[in-house]
């Protein structure tokens, strides 16, 4: 049966039958052509929207899936790097400072940790995956940057310390300033002059007359004159390292070696002579600290030989001393000389 209205009708007390106007049929079948409209309208949009897409689009789409996938990559670079600056932490750590005995520079550190804010907090509400992707890999470049900035602040330090390291190694007095046997060590012994105990404060090299003289570090010519015991003489000032070398009984200096002038190691100073208190040509060489005190030289121009190797040279040492004092002063080419204090 098809479906009818009624209405009750008081005057009659009985429903009534609701008889259908133009109206009524011409708002109902408004309604339904609005809403047909509707989906119709509904359903060209998402065609439009997921379905179909126009040749810009569809190339904007692809190169959106390339560069996500570019992106991946880019986040894989970073996390490598990121592993290859903590090695370098490490090396730097366990390794560079360790050798050079500085400590790392904590303020750095601190800077380089950040304040825990996360400037890429905001959600991009386009794409959940790609916006997330941008974040982890902005937060990492970040990461990177701050250790990259620790990173060269560090090395800067070091290379500040092997730069002062090598001035100082390079101004150590650290070879033999001539080639001679050494006849006269550092220490007590009885003066070959004075014909009592004194202390030799240096080590006498057993040389030809006019045999060459190397400065034994890197350091500027502090005097180069003469005095009555050392004859005439040259010493050098080596800052970085903290020791003064000298070199006297000279018969003359080298060439453009006069005060202010910079040696380098292994440069002529002069030549062995006969000048001062000596009755033949010999070198006397000393190492002192810039304060004057007064060091064994045979600790710096052989810190690579052995103990063996060391006690060796001394038994050495006293053999030519032993022989030397046996021979007649008037005849022999070497002598040993008072030291005492430099005019």
């Amino acid at each position: 049966m098809s479906k009818t209205k009624h209405y009750y009708n008081p005057t009659t007390c009985s429903y009534e039958r609701v008889e259908s106007t133009w109206v009524d049929w011409g708002r109902y079948a408004g309604s339904i052509f609005g809403i047909a409209v509707l989906l119709v309208g509904l359903s060209v949009w998402m065609l439009d929207v997921y379905a179909i897409a126009t040749p810009e689009e569809r190339s904007l789409r692809a190169e959106n899936r390339v560069l996500a996938r570019q992106l991946e990559r880019s986040n894989e670079d970073v996390d490598r790097l990121s592993r290859q600056i903590t090695m370098l932490a490490e090396r730097d750590r366990t390794l560079y400072r360790r050798l050079l005995q500085i400590d790392p520079p904590f303020k750095d550190v601190q800077q380089a940790r950040g304040d825990g804010s996360d400037p890429h907090s905001r959600p991009h509400r386009e794409n959940e995956s790609v916006s997330s992707l941008l974040q982890r890999t902005a937060r990492k470049l970040d990461e990177l940057k701050r250790q990259v900035r620790l990173r060269k602040a560090s090395y800067r330090e070091l290379m500040k310390a092997m730069e002062h390291r090598s001035r100082r190694l390079g101004q150590l007095p650290a070879i033999r300033p001539a080639n001679g046997p050494i006849v006269s060590g550092y220490g007590m012994r009885d003066h070959p002059v004075l014909k009592r105990p004194k202390k030799h404060e240096g080590v006498d090299f057993s040389l030809r007359k006019g045999t060459p003289v190397m400065a034994t570090g890197n350091g500027t010519v502090e005097r180069a004159t003469y005095s009555a015991n050392y004859g005439r003489f040259v010493s050098i000032r080596h800052p970085e390292s903290g020791h003064r070398t000298l070199y006297a009984h000279l018969s003359e200096a080298a060439q453009k070696i006069r005060p202010g002038a910079n040696v380098a190691r292994g440069d002529t100073i002069g030549y062995s002579g006969n000048t001062g208190r000596t009755t033949g040509p010999h070198l006397h060489y000393e190492v002192q600290t810039l304060d004057g005190k007064k060091l064994n030289p045979l600790q710096f121009f052989v810190p690579d030989m052995t103990p063996d190797a060391y006690l060796a040279l001394e038994d050495r040492v006293q053999g030519y001393r032993a022989q030397f004092a046996e021979t007649d002063l008037s005849t022999t080419e070497v002598v040993d000389v008072e030291q005492s204090s430099r005019d």
